[in-house]
């Protein structure tokens, strides 16, 4: 009887440290972000995932919403280049701005 007593708890702790360890597992997508989404209008119409860089990305539309996935703040600019006028967006944000033209952007740290 003992014998059986003390498989089961080892099997039952062998469960519980199973479940543990992938249940507290991240996946890999989950540590680095997925990018930084944008939609033409407030998170619908067009959209396209970019990767955050420090290089000035061009939006291949006007964006009007966001979703920054990433573990970095982000500039949206009204010109094509990141210069001028810009609003930021810190890490893992989402946002609209209905009455800004997102043109481009890049990550600022």
């Amino acid at each position: 009887m003992r014998s059986t007593k003390l498989t089961f708890a080892w099997g039952l702790a062998g469960a519980a440290s199973l479940c543990i360890a992938l249940g507290s597992a991240v996946p890999a997508s989950a540590e680095s972000g997925s990018g930084v989404t944008f939609w033409s209008g407030d998170f619908t119409g067009q959209s396209v995932t970019l990767p955050a860089s420090t290089a000035c990305a061009t939006l291949p539309f006007t964006a009007h919403s966001e979703s920054n996935d990433t573990d970095t703040t982000i500039r949206v600019y009204e010109t094509t280049d990141c210069t001028g006028r810009a609003l930021a967006y810190p890490p893992t944000d989402i946002h609209s701005f209905p009455t800004f033209d997102g043109r481009s952007f890049r990550a600022v740290g």
